[in-house]
């Protein structure tokens, strides 16, 4: 994969709003490539910089136009597709003043095990929940800013108990009213 050919792929993607890139789409995109061919060609292409490795299998052109303004939140669906995920725990109760810091990461629950990204737009952390069903939409609303399920303060509040994270930053308003 030469230069000037991803240049120009990742231009036409770009003016159709896709900025982000599994391993498997660039192989169908450079289908006359070897495997071990493609990987030294996206090697060298992180190393220029033209090119962004997410993590193992996920690239971002960074000089896309159509990069969205939270990369961060919209690297999710890219990092889980197949699981159920929400924004929660420290990022849910920043969001909603319950904890007066920003949190260093994005955090969310997900049906899919529990890992942790280190991206160039910041940490994203999946915390696994066993939650199935009805029971996964309860107290959980659609941002619409970030293309997102977020829960709400309290489920987020519940999620943080229940999978055992520090509670010590935490003041629900009923708190702050005492």
């Amino acid at each position: 994969m030469r230069t000037k050919a991803l240049i120009s792929a990742l231009d036409r993607w770009d003016r159709a709003g896709i900025w982000a890139y599994s391993d498997k789409t660039l192989e169908l995109m450079f289908r006359g490539e070897s495997k071990a061919t493609l990987r030294k060609a996206l090697t060298a292409h992180c190393r220029s910089g033209l090119l962004l490795r997410v993590t193992r299998g996920l690239y971002v052109n960074p000089r896309a136009r159509s990069l969205p303004g939270d990369v961060q939140s919209a690297l999710v669906p890219f990092l889980r597709p197949w699981d159920s995920n929400y924004v929660s725990l420290e990022s849910s109760l920043s969001d909603a003043g319950w904890i007066s810091q920003i949190p260093s990461r994005l955090t969310l629950m997900t049906t899919g095990r529990g890992q942790t990204f280190d991206t160039p737009w910041g940490v994203i952390e999946f915390v696994h929940t066993a939650r199935r069903g009805g029971s996964l939409s309860d107290g959980v609303v659609f941002d619409e800013r970030r293309k997102l399920h977020v829960a709400t303060a309290e489920r987020a509040w519940r999620d943080l108990k229940r999978v055992g994270r520090n509670q010590n930053l935490v003041a629900p308003p009923e708190m702050l009213h005492a």
